[in-house]
């Protein structure tokens, strides 16, 4: 990456073992050419970690730089869009459709355009609620981001077994899909190798809290994406990911994430 800006205007980051769509670079050239380049930082071509990031070439050594400082402090892909807000890019820039799939995501060729299945035809929503949690974290991170549809992450440190992060919803919702994603993207360090999700109910007090829980399911490999039978998904009021178990590297921190995915009833 330091020794890049000379070589090329822009700098695009692809990892190892993903998929490309067909003609990506000319979809690249399209969406670059209809920006004006003190308008961005980073353009966005996949939602997955670091991959698909493009950037301008001249702000490579300062994002070299950045990293090397920073690397040990928190994951190549925070520190990425980090990077992107202290050069006064607040909000990202995704770039639809989407360009580059791991191959571990779930895909097919349609039309010559590569589909990504993992997050559901529509997405999954941001119903209006709260996130309550016991774990510790820093000033800069807030638990509201284990709740958002962008790349945010909520990081803590020095969990112990029984911690939890709930997100209490606004309104009971027919939910018939929960995924959950802990670590980091991009090195699968970081992972909470055991925790289950549990969906609450019956919402009690101030603030409010669920009077009864039922599992959903086991995290596997830091992660889990379930559909909830119609019967469990009804007016669900609580999603809760609990902390079962512990090796000791995980006691340093951890990151998570949750999308709930409603019925629209």
């Amino acid at each position: 990456m330091s020794f890049a800006p000379k070589l090329s205007t822009y700098f695009l980051l692809i990892e190892d073992d993903v998929f490309c769509a067909p003609n990506f670079v000319s979809h690249i050239h399209s969406k670059v050419s209809n920006r004006k380049p003190h308008t961005w930082v980073l353009l966005e071509f996949s939602n997955m970690g670091f991959l698909g990031k493009l950037f301008h070439s001249r702000d490579l050594p300062l994002l070299a730089h950045f990293l090397l400082l920073f690397h040990k402090e928190r994951p190549l892909d925070w520190l990425i869009l980090h990077f992107r807000t202290l050069l006064a890019q607040q909000n990202p820039i995704l770039c639809r459709p989407f360009l580059f799939y791991h191959r571990l995501a779930h895909f097919t060729f349609e039309n010559k355009t590569l589909i990504a299945q993992e997050k559901g035809p529509h997405g999954p929503d941001v119903l209006p609620g709260s996130v309550f949690t016991d774990m510790r974290f820093t000033g800069v991170d807030s638990p509201q981001e284990a709740y958002t549809l962008d790349e945010s992450f909520f990081w803590t440190y020095n969990v112990s077994t029984g911690n939890y992060v709930t997100v209490i919803l606004s309104r009971p919702a027919n939910l018939n899909r929960v995924q959950v994603r802990t670590g980091s993207i991009v090195d699968g360090k970081y992972t909470l190798e055991k925790g289950q999700v549990e969906l609450g109910y019956q919402p009690e007090g101030t603030p409010p809290n669920c009077t009864s829980f039922a599992l959903l399911g086991r995290l596997v490999q830091g992660q889990m994406d379930r559909i909830i039978p119609k019967s469990a998904g009804h007016q669900v009021s609580c999603v809760k990911l609990c902390v079962c178990a512990l090796w000791y590297s995980q006691r340093w921190r951890v990151g998570s994430t949750l999308n709930c995915f409603s019925t629209g009833d």
